[in-house]
């Protein structure tokens, strides 16, 4: 009789992941199909008892660290590529993240791998992984993880498998997002995926194509995850060509290129010149006054760009233009005086109750309502993409810098709360208050730029960006966020942070990273707070941002926000 045949021994590979290596072909066909880029979604992934195994190592034996830049706040272990220089003691603990990870970059599934995504050859020497954790109000904002010769991006969720399936409330998506016209990534994602249970998500990296972001954590839940990248080969492996990196990032300016490229102030809007003293400027809520009751500017007040006069010498006209909207005691002269010389001593100074009590106190009526009308804030879910978006109001993008809610400048606003705040947006506009701002720093300017913005909890943030000015800027940031307490202690965002920009680094996940030592760069840091006026001289190599606000803060933080060019 003819022996038979042995049956053929499982490979590690086969044996972790049960049942995918035949479904190469189906992945393959769907993965170029999928919007709004190509990637793929395979669940289950993995052998459950060596998930599970993971997972309790993860929870018992690794330690992680908290991060926290602009850009992202997760907690993450340290690179899992190190396991092997680990002691058989320790490596002892981990035997089920050794063989998955044996497993992932193994010639069987790198071939896998290469075959769905049509990316071409893996390094196989090159192992690239760690573990994160993202506790409720943990996020990372959008970017393409194209960074080195990072070739496919891949992410395996293991959220607790008891605890029943993950709901789309409770955030934690992974945010894929598509690109407008002109490259550019979109305000809201096109597609968002669920952090399930023995989910496996890659795609390959694209520079300025493959835009994603992982949604704030907003449950009770914690979504654990591991985060990985195949590189391409390295000098030696098959399939390696010197040309192979070029060849990746020819095809886009990457995000982190873009970051680096995009100033915060816009480079495409010019400072403009300052409008006429207005003293016709209405009082947030009631109707505005009839210019013909109120006196026009003196002939001979100062020009903004001319050397600041005396703070005492404020022109009575600029006085009246000023007095229905700002506290009386910052119009007096001795008190311009003072924060004069502490502006002077320390380049930044902040004013409290800078509006006067009853404007205040109608601002924050009108900003509540507007907060409550659109679910934004307080919450304990996702906060709508859409929400707050109006007529009177445009999304300020890309995200890939920046995304918020300004306030148009090109028409009066319709309805209210852009009605209450467009007197502020004309203040900071004016020349009176640039007269004002002359007194109160001791500084010539000769220009401004800026806007009124909503910064709505859950969704909006700026990045830490290069200014694109030629020389210093003094930056004039009311703030208005109600219920300053809940703000103090930076933990729900929102504050506004200057750091030095010449020590950026790459991290991990591509995006800007400051440096997280003990001399991090920041060189100032204001929480968000209620009716306050902070005035930064910043010089151009600061940059600065606006931390991204959870959907855990009480309410949005809206602020009215201007550049001053400083003259020689």
């Amino acid at each position: 009789m003819p022996e038979a045949k042995r049956p053929r021994t499982q490979t590690s590979a086969e044996a972790s992941f049960p049942g995918l290596f035949p479904q190469t072909d189906a992945l393959s066909t769907a993965y170029a199909q999928a919007t709004p880029f190509p990637h793929t979604r395979i669940a289950p992934f993995c052998s459950d008892t060596l998930l599970r195994g993971v997972r309790d190592e993860m929870l018992t034996a690794l330690h992680f660290t908290q991060k926290e830049t602009d850009i992202l706040k997760y907690h993450q272990s340290g690179d899992l590529a190190n396991l092997d220089g680990l002691s058989a003691h320790e490596l002892g603990r981990l035997p089920h993240l050794a063989q998955l990870r044996d497993a992932l970059y193994s010639s069987e599934f790198r071939a896998f791998v290469s075959r769905v995504t049509g990316c071409g050859p893996l390094s196989g020497s090159r192992t690239d992984m760690s573990t994160n954790r993202y506790k409720p109000g943990d996020h990372l904002l959008l970017h393409d993880d194209v960074i080195g010769d990072r070739c496919v991006s891949y992410i395996i969720y293991l959220p607790d498998p008891d605890e029943g399936e993950w709901a789309s409330s409770d955030g934690g998506g992974l945010e894929l997002y598509g690109r407008s016209e002109a490259g550019a990534p979109l305000a809201s994602p096109a597609r968002v995926l669920r952090p399930l249970w023995n989910q496996l998500v890659m795609f390959a990296v694209q520079p300025g194509r493959t835009y994603h972001a992982v949604q704030e954590v907003c449950g009770r839940r914690e979504r654990l995850s591991i985060q990985g990248w195949f590189h391409l080969p390295q000098p030696g492996e098959p399939g390696h060509s010197p040309d192979q990196l070029a060849r990746l990032l020819g095809s886009g300016a990457s995000s982190l290129a873009q970051i680096e490229a995009r100033g915060q102030g816009d480079p495409g809007r010019a400072f403009a010149e300052f409008g006429p003293a207005e003293p016709g400027s209405a009082v947030p809520g009631e109707d505005p006054a009839d210019p013909a009751e109120l006196d026009p500017a003196e002939p001979d007040s100062a020009v903004p760009g001319e050397d600041p006069a005396d703070p005492a010498d404020l022109d009575p006209a600029d006085r009246r233009a000023l007095a229905p909207l700002i506290n009386a005691e910052y119009l007096d002269g001795a008190v311009m005086g003072q924060a004069a010389d502490r502006f002077a001593d320390a380049s930044h100074i902040q004013l409290g109750a800078f509006l006067r009590a009853d404007v205040a106190a109608r601002l924050l009526d009108v900003l509540r309502a507007a907060d409550a009308d659109a679910q934004v804030g307080g919450r304990a879910c996702v906060t709508a993409y859409a929400a707050g978006e109006h007529a009177d109001w445009a999304v300020e993008g890309p995200p890939v810098v920046r995304r918020f809610l300004q306030l148009r400048a090109d028409a009066a606003p319709a309805a209210e709360p852009g009605r209450a705040l467009h007197a502020l947006q004309q203040l900071f506009g004016g020349a009176a208050f640039a007269r004002w701002l002359a007194g109160v720093s001791g500084l010539a300017l000769g220009g401004r730029r800026g806007g009124v913005r909503r910064f709505r909890a859950g969704l909006d943030y700026t990045l830490g960006t290069p200014d694109h000015v030629d020389g210093p800027v003094l930056d004039a940031v009311l703030c208005l966020a109600p219920q300053a307490e809940r703000w103090r202690d930076g933990g729900v965002g929102g504050y506004h942070c200057y750091v030095d920009g010449g020590g950026d680094d790459a991290s991990n996940d591509g995006s800007v990273c400051r440096r997280d030592d003990d001399d991090d760069g920041t060189l100032l840091t204001t929480p968000a707070g209620w009716n306050a006026l902070t005035l930064v001289l910043r010089e151009p190599s600061v940059v600065k941002f606006v931390k991204y606000v959870s959907a855990a803060a009480p309410g949005s933080r809206w602020d009215v926000s201007y550049e001053y060019k400083v003259c020689d």
